[in-house]
């Protein structure tokens, strides 16, 4: 059997453009996402982009029973819950893109967990 080192880099190059090809999916993906969510009761409904930015803002009939403190801490509520949920499908997308073990995933899960917490992390990192 003789050893080509040709064959070699071929298969290098290949496994660079699949990962390549992978990553330019995953950041075309990533800027795509947005997570909707809804209040509590109804109320209120927000949309957040990748960035975890608000997209829209919706106030629904609901709205008109409550006071605008709680109209406010409901959006905000709804908000970070949203900003939770951004950070959890981030991760699972990043999982499967880069591999559980992956320094790479480790890097972007760690960046949007610590930006948008979980609520018992949130409800801890208050105290």
């Amino acid at each position: 059997m003789r050893f080509d080192p040709e064959d070699d880099l071929r298969a290098f190059q290949a496994q660079v453009e699949e990962r390549t090809r992978q990553s330019l999916q995953f950041s075309a993906d990533l800027e795509a996402m947005e997570v909707t969510e809804h209040a509590p009761g109804g109320a209120v409904t927000v949309r957040i982009n990748s960035a975890g930015g608000l997209a829209d803002l919706e106030f629904h009939p609901e709205a008109d029973r409550v006071s605008r403190q709680e109209l406010a801490r409901l959006v905000l509520e709804t908000s970070r819950r949203a900003q939770a949920r951004l950070a959890e499908r981030v991760g699972e997308m990043v999982r499967a893109v880069y591999g559980t073990d992956s320094g790479t995933a480790a890097l972007i899960n760690e960046a949007y967990a610590k930006r948008y917490p979980g609520r018992v992390e949130e409800q801890e990192r208050r105290r």
